[in-house]
């Protein structure tokens, strides 16, 4: 089945330019996945391999890529080739993918929001803890499930909007639209609450579950300014999220 991501995969890849997202997002996502020194790392949701390289750069043994999008993985293989980093890529649903082997640790951006209902949550879950060694850490970036709809504004100024699908709850849509350069794409997302997101977890198999605060990368501070962050730092559209295997 195509993904979203299809038409939009050129548009997101810009995406990651902004200083949102390397500023904030990039750099808490590495903040909690820590060193990788010499790890194997499975890297769910990896689109064109925008962390999946830094994940090789920063020193992991073994990396792999899943996405399901054939445009974004097909995107990943042709900087692999020009570049060659040692990655694997495969394209799957996370839900259907084939036993990867046991990993050190799993990450994923934005990853479980896609799932489509709480049994669909529960089987990603549970492929996520098949593809971990025992002890092995779970570390994602995800929506925040304890925003409110009614606080889905303000973040004009750092290129992008969202609006939610109501009654706010397990399954309903959120809907995202982002610039890159001068142009606007769109896709949407599924709104979970966070006992739910904890339940699918446990019942998968992962303890030590810790919703986990984005953090501000000093150089954005020198770039653009304290007062810059703020909306975005004091109402946070996403959040960490860190596990164990166990």
């Amino acid at each position: 089945m195509p993904s979203q991501y299809d038409h939009i995969a050129d548009l997101y890849q810009r995406s990651k330019e902004t200083p949102l997202r390397r500023y904030v997002e990039a750099w808490s996502f590495f903040k909690l996945i820590g060193d990788v020194s010499g790890k194997s790392v499975l890297d769910l949701g990896c689109g064109e391999g925008f962390y999946t390289r830094e994940l090789k750069r920063r020193g992991a043994a073994r990396v792999l890529g899943v996405d399901i999008s054939a445009t974004m993985i097909e995107m990943a293989k042709q900087q692999e080739n020009e570049h060659a980093l040692g990655i694997e890529y495969v394209c799957s649903d996370v839900k259907e993918m084939p036993d990867p082997g046991e990993f050190d640790l799993v990450v994923a951006a934005y990853l479980l929001h896609y799932s489509e209902s709480v049994a669909d949550l529960l089987t990603m879950c549970q492929q996520i803890r098949r593809s971990l060694a025992r002890g092995g850490r779970f570390i994602a970036l995800n929506e925040n499930p304890d925003q409110l709809p009614e606080h889905y504004s303000g973040y004009e100024q750092y290129g992008f909007g969202k609006s939610a699908e109501l009654p706010h709850q397990d399954g309903a849509a959120i809907n995202y639209w982002i610039v890159a350069g001068r142009e606007v794409f769109r896709f949407s997302v599924c709104h979970f609450d966070r006992v739910t997101y904890q339940r699918a977890l446990g019942l998968a198999g992962f303890d030590e579950i810790v919703w986990q605060p984005l953090s501000l990368d000093p150089r954005g501070v020198e770039k653009h300014g304290e007062e810059y962050w703020q909306k975005y730092l004091n109402n946070p559209p996403v959040t960490g999220l860190t596990s164990r295997a166990c």
